[in-house]
């Protein structure tokens, strides 16, 4: 694959990932898509991307559906028709709606769902206009926590960026981005290159805390070798350290902030030394972190993939925000900032407050943006009740892959009176649906990029044309929710948002979205989005402004500890040593960069890592054992972990999710717990 465009290229935005690098797309002689990196890309310029230069295989490949299923009575799949389909699934929707209430009814949506602005919409709407709270999600695991956090300190749900390009200290946590993760810090990216410029020019020193040492912590000052799910820990002992040493800037926290000698009481249990015991780390290479944190003129904690996932996923989001008040390097450049993006969403985040949000039946859990935790689901589908869950959506999204205790996931799921799945491959979710309906590729559809440009610090707004049409048997997604939605025919009575709220949604749900895309950028962002019509399809305005205040109190304080807070920290404990279970278990890291097995390259399957000094033989055959379940797996031998974690990726099978329970959640938002079990490995 060459950097040079063909003199026929069309320049679009890939839709595979959160980074949304540009690239050049056009077509060979014999129709076949190819596409290469964008020189003129301001996110990624020329960086190379196997997964997306090799995704047009993704269209053609044999595995993916291409028509609707339907299950018979017999129980085997057959093939059906979109108006079939419709009408079946339209009807059975209002016949358990109008039995058993809007509570019955339910949408999971997947991690690419929030990526896309207008698949994202569609979804919302839908589940409002349906009147259900049981719109299921991925985002409690990681963004819930923090979101929420941000939302009861700064006083909205705003996303809050790492400003690595100007730090002169930066803490990376979670998994290595130059191996196995997107977003912001990827090699190529915008913000990996403000790192390593910043490294060379000004001297930044970094630190990398993660329990395996991938090819950033090569490059890095300082790796932590801390226990898989102590990013929590790691941050609270931060904040501990610096507070008790007195290393805060008190003109900022006098200015800017609420209850620092509150939280100076409750940071009293939590010594430095407690918490480094926690993550496996001496306390010294912790203090050292905390005192050369508090002492840089501009530092930042960048969180990856997974900190703030389980039952410490607030208190680590909690801690991350302290942490950069106490230092002042919140709200501002080079630590961490609101970024509202080209298209400032804020006023609309702003009419779905958390603490006015419906709530689940089971447990009790607060909407967060309208969502309810992914980990829940099971709870509304097997608890008896009037309200039972008994018809359930899939939009892009599997919850046996992406949620805890896959067994009991699958009892759920069985037990449905529908089952609905929006997929373009057999996952496991669709051996237990009803109706399988294959979606369009993200190449067959156009696409606003509304956003994802909270993620990178440029202000861009793109616009991504389809590059092939989808085949005859597949659809969008956001298509296909929209004529179910007409088919159903949900009233506004029953619905848990109130009558004037379900109406306004079920116009949405079934209304053509281009012209509400058109009439928002109008709004929000002063766009006329005829400038996103000629090649490159995108408004770049440079780098965001960083020292812009986004605190949403009517003060303009930050409340440094929200009573929502205060009961987690009484009942946090580090997980106790199990005498038959010494092995730490680590899932939340992915295991490939495809989004699906369509995109997955030959020998994608990294198997289950440990470390050689466990004794086990490359490529033997273990068991996995933790108090919640057992699975088989193969052995890949890896030196860079710590030798008392055991990596067990998120894959394309339901594996890593057996060995968990979801019963390990966090108590705020029910983000799961995804590392850090007790476990075992076993020949045999």
């Amino acid at each position: 694959m060459t950097d040079h465009a063909a003199p026929d290229a069309l320049h679009t935005t890939c839709r595979l990932c959160e980074a949304r690098c540009g690239r050049l797309a056009h077509f060979e002689a014999d129709g076949r898509l190819v596409l290469s990196p964008d020189p003129q890309d301001p996110v990624a310029g020329a960086f190379p991307c196997a997964v997306a230069e090799e995704s047009p295989r993704a269209l053609n490949h044999p595995q993916r559906l291409l028509g609707p299923m339907r299950r018979d009575a017999s129980g085997s799949l057959v093939p059906a028709s979109w108006e079939e389909a419709f009408a079946d699934i339209g009807q059975r929707l209002g016949a358990s709606r109008s039995r058993h209430g809007a509570r019955s009814l339910g949408l999971y949506l997947g991690e690419s769902v929030q990526r896309r602005s207008r698949t994202l919409a569609r979804s919302l709407a839908v589940g409002v206009a349906l009147g259900t709270p049981n719109i299921f999600s991925t985002l409690s695991n990681g963004a819930g926590p923090r979101l929420r956090m941000t939302e009861l300190m700064l006083g909205q749900a705003t996303p809050l960026l790492a400003d690595v390009g100007r730090a002169h200290y930066v803490l990376v946590l979670g998994e290595d981005p130059l191996e196995r993760d997107w977003g912001p810090l990827q090699a190529g990216a915008t913000q990996g290159e403000a790192l390593r410029f910043s490294r060379k020019t000004k001297g930044t020193k970094l630190v990398v805390a993660s329990p395996r040492k991938g090819p950033l912590a090569d490059q890095a000052d300082q790796h932590l070798a801390i226990h898989p799910g102590t990013e929590g820990w790691l941050l609270l002992g931060l904040l501990s350290a610096i507070v008790k040493g007195g290393w805060t800037d008190a003109q900022y926290l006098r200015d800017y902030s609420l209850d620092l000698e509150r939280l100076s009481a409750v940071l009293s249990a939590f010594p430095a030394e407690r918490c480094a015991e926690a993550c496996g780390i001496e306390p010294a290479q912790l203090a050292g972190v905390a005192l050369k944190f508090s002492r840089a003129a501009m530092a930042v904690v960048h969180p990856g993939h997974g900190c703030f996932s389980g039952e410490l996923g607030s208190v680590a989001a909690w801690a991350w925000i302290c942490l950069h008040t106490v230092t002042a390097n919140m709200l501002r450049p080079g630590g961490i900032y609101a970024h509202p993006g080209l298209v400032d969403l804020q006023l609309a985040i702003q009419a779905v407050r958390t603490e006015d949000a419906p709530r689940t039946r089971v447990g009790g859990h607060p909407l967060l943006l309208l969502q309810a935790p992914g980990a829940a689901l099971a709870d509304e589908a097997l608890s008896p009740g009037d309200e039972q869950l008994r018809a359930l959506i899939c939009v892009e999204g599997d919850p046996l892959l992406d949620q805890p205790d896959s067994a009991r996931g699958a009892q759920a799921l069985r037990g449905l009176d529908l089952l609905v799945c929006l997929s373009s491959w057999r996952s496991p979710a669709t051996e237990h649906a009803h109706w399988i309906l294959p979606v369009a590729h993200p190449w067959e559809e156009e696409e606003l990029h509304l956003l994802d440009n909270t993620q990178m610090p440029v202000d861009l707004l793109a616009q991504a044309p389809a590059l092939v049409d989808p085949p005859e048997g597949a659809r969008s997604s956001e298509q296909i929710l929209r004529a179910i939605v007409r088919a159903a025919h949900p009233g506004a009575r029953g619905s848990v948002f109130g009558a004037h709220f379900a109406f306004v949604a079920r116009f949405l749900a079934g209304a053509e979205l281009g012209p509400w895309e058109e009439r928002l950028v109008d709004w929000v962002g002063g766009i006329e989005l005829e400038a996103l019509a000629p090649p490159p399809h995108r408004i770049h305005k440079g780098d965001t402004n960083r020292a812009e205040w986004r605190v949403g109190h009517d003060d303009g304080r930050i409340r440094l500890v929200p009573p929502e807070i205060e009961p987690l920290l009484a009942s946090l404990e580090p997980m106790p040593v199990d005498p038959e279970l010494r092995l730490r278990l680590r899932t939340s890291a992915r295991g490939t960069r495809a989004p699906d097995p369509l995109h997955l390259p030959p020998g994608g399957d990294p198997g289950l890592r440990v470390h050689p000094d466990l004794g086990l033989p490359e490529g033997a055959r273990v068991q996995v054992r933790t108090r919640y379940g057992r699975i088989a797996a193969t052995v890949r031998l890896d030196p860079r972990l710590r030798p008392d974690t055991v990596d067990l990726p998120m894959g394309f099978s339901a594996d890593a999710m057996a060995l968990l329970s979801a019963e390990l959640r966090d108590a705020l938002t029910g983000a799961a717990r995804l590392d850090g079990l007790a476990c075992a490995v076993e020949l045999g």
